[in-house]
């Protein structure tokens, strides 16, 4: 399954141990994992100005980043790097798009290149990826 991972969860995987954690190592191992350089961008902005405490934080999160397939940004719309982020998933194929954001999860779907992506929380990807990897 295609997988898309908002900022926010790869920020959380970064500096917390739990469920974003060990969503990105399941994505990683056992799915196609997209990302893109807006991600990056915004997580090294959050991360220098959230966590100053956590110096290495960048790098923690580049480590981890390295396993995603990068997928190209999305320019539009230029004031809304959510709605870019979501437009980049849906355009690159992705089958969710998993962030904690509620105004992003009020979406629910987005038209991707090969129907429509669900727009889920972490805890609705875990389950969706444990039952698909039951089918298996």
């Amino acid at each position: 399954m295609k997988v898309f991972l908002d900022t926010n969860v790869w920020m959380s995987a970064t500096v917390f141990s739990g469920l974003c954690e060990a969503l990105v190592l399941q994505c990683a191992e056992h799915h196609r994992l997209l990302s893109s350089a807006l991600v990056q961008q915004e997580a090294h902005d959050v991360l220098r100005r959230k966590f100053p405490q956590v110096p290495h934080a960048c790098a923690l999160f580049d480590a981890a980043w390295q396993a995603a397939e990068l997928i190209a940004d999305h320019a539009a719309p230029p004031e809304d790097n959510d709605r870019r982020l979501v437009n980049a998933a849906a355009a690159a194929g992705a089958e969710l798009f998993v962030t904690g954001d509620k105004r992003v999860l009020g979406w629910q779907t987005a038209e991707s290149a090969q129907g429509a992506m669900r727009i889920v929380s972490p805890r609705d990807a875990w389950g969706i990826l444990a039952a698909a990897g039951q089918g298996h």
